[in-house]
């Protein structure tokens, strides 16, 4: 089965600021940045991982389909290992369909799974934000992948543990090597790039296990690193649902 057309389309359009934020991105150059040269995550075993992600859309075209956006996440390198696509504005499997929002899990080019909600309201607000979070977490022999807290005013709270999650068996017992930087790597604007002012990642947490467990906020990043920028994103008015 093919996946899904954006994920061959990688091309990002970086600002020279979003290039600064991405030196800061991965784990030990954030402790490098925030704690004198220290890795803030060295010595624990990470459990779960969660980013927060807003999409600033300035005029959407619902006749065109556009925009398309899409979110790439999950323990490994998408290229061979396992990942999750969050496709908003559209889905592509098992065809292409228009709006909404379609969940897909993958092992390289080996699809798992997928679930779709919303489909087909589009988005149709002039200066939206849309916000959500992605999160990947393993616990007893299980890894999890799934979108929760959205929220937007075409397809208002989206997301959940039920609605938007896929779940399957792993090796893994920690995510010790999880990359931020693959996120940001594959995300896009996959179509009508021109009506989105900004698509931006504002924060990562990394949680450890209690001793029941259950998992504990250990460590937070909030810089914001940019998908995508327009170049009039700064003179652009704020969201109406800000």
């Amino acid at each position: 089965m093919q996946r899904s057309f954006a994920f061959y389309n990688r091309t990002v359009l970086l600002t020279t600021a979003t290039v600064c934020c991405l030196a800061f991105s991965t784990p030990a150059a954030m402790g490098q940045a925030g704690t004198g040269g220290e890795d803030p995550l060295a010595g624990v075993d990470i459990v779960k991982v969660e980013e927060d992600w807003s999409l600033d859309i300035a005029n959407p075209e619902p006749a065109a389909d556009c925009p398309q956006v899409v979110t790439v996440f999950g323990p490994a390198d998408p290229s061979a290992g396992t990942h999750a696509i969050l496709e908003l504005n559209h889905g592509t499997l098992p065809d292409y369909g228009e709006g909404g929002m379609q969940l897909q899990a993958w092992y390289g080019d080996y699809l798992i799974g997928y679930h779709s909600q919303f489909a087909p309201a589009e988005l149709n607000f002039a200066i939206e934000q849309v916000t959500y979070t992605t999160a990947t977490r393993v616990r007893d022999g299980m890894l999890h992948l799934y979108v929760k807290n959205g929220s937007s005013l075409t397809w208002g709270p989206f997301g959940g543990w039920e609605s938007m999650r896929i779940s399957m068996s792993t090796w893994r017992t920690d995510l010790n090597d999880w990359d931020a930087q693959n996120s940001i790597n594959h995300s896009r604007v996959a179509y009508g790039a021109n009506r989105v002012n900004n698509f931006v990642r504002t924060a990562v947490r990394y949680y450890i296990a209690d001793e029941n467990g259950n998992s504990e906020l250990y460590y937070t990043d909030d810089t914001d690193v940019y998908v995508h920028r327009l170049v009039e994103d700064e003179d652009a008015p704020d969201p109406v649902n800000e």
